[in-house]
């Protein structure tokens, strides 16, 4: 489970860094030929981080209630 949460981790870090890239190269007035691709990253990154965390505080839960 770790592995996936450091893994969903990293996607987020990449869309993060992607929308940096988007951001400085519109204030520098270029183009953003995949700005839709780019923004639709950031939600889905976000929720595959939130399902990994649930799945991660589920099953401390359970564990909880079978101690």
């Amino acid at each position: 489970m770790l592995t996936e949460l450091f893994a969903m981790r990293r996607q987020l870090g990449w869309a993060g860094s992607n929308l940096n890239q988007v951001a400085r190269a519109l204030n520098s007035g270029g183009d953003v030929p995949h700005l839709k691709e780019v923004l639709a990253d950031i939600p889905r990154a976000a929720n595959a981080v939130k399902k990994a965390a649930d799945r991660v505080t589920n099953g401390q839960e359970q564990e909880g209630a079978a101690a």
